[in-house]
């Protein structure tokens, strides 16, 4: 049974169920969404229910993915992959959802993520890649803690132009730094 992860009174993190499938369904494809994914599909690609129960599915089969719930309402996605040999994870978190965006949600999640990673998986380092430009995404990985380290210049072809990855990470101890400075224990 995979862990829920309780944030607050609205949001948690949990495994997916059937009814996600309409929950993802009833939010069109956003063209700032496409873009901060990389992805190069038409905004007026309508959703394909085949494509949301596979979703759904993945989000099951992954011990380490859960749905990002707020008040009963499938919003995104947050999942570890683990590098079991280095004792690393990589970390990726979608917000589908545009009416939940600029909220803290993000933030909020990845920090359970962290807390999670190196509380309950004993992980050394949790890292990501994200696009330069997605600005939004890069100061929320910023709050929980990640760091820059290091970046793929011009490594991504999208939409017929050449883009920046940036990889961010952190490192355990700087979790606990960050979380005692927040005022935890």
């Amino acid at each position: 049974m995979k862990a829920v992860l309780k944030i607050n009174n609205h949001l948690s993190l949990r495994d997916a169920q059937a009814s996600d499938i309409e929950d993802y369904l009833a939010v069109p494809f956003n063209e700032a969404l496409l873009r901060m994914y990389g992805s190069d599909m038409n905004v007026e690609t309508a959703k394909q229910k085949s494509g949301a129960k596979l979703l759904i599915s993945n989000i099951i089969e992954n011990p380490y993915e859960w749905v990002i719930d707020f008040d009963d309402l499938f919003i995104g996605q947050a999942r570890l992959i683990l590098d079991k040999t280095n004792n690393k994870a990589k970390f990726a978190i979608g917000i589908f959802n545009p009416n939940f965006w600029n909220e803290g949600i993000g933030t909020q999640v990845t920090y359970q993520i962290l807390e999670y990673a190196f509380n309950n998986l004993g992980l050394h380092k949790v890292y990501l890649r994200v696009l330069a430009y997605n600005h939004r995404a890069i100061k929320s990985y910023k709050n929980a803690g990640f760091i820059i380290e290091g970046s793929d210049r011009e490594g991504s072809y999208i939409n017929g132009n050449y883009e920046t990855d940036l990889y961010m990470s952190i490192l355990q101890d700087e979790f606990e730094s960050n979380f005692i400075d927040k005022g935890g224990h």
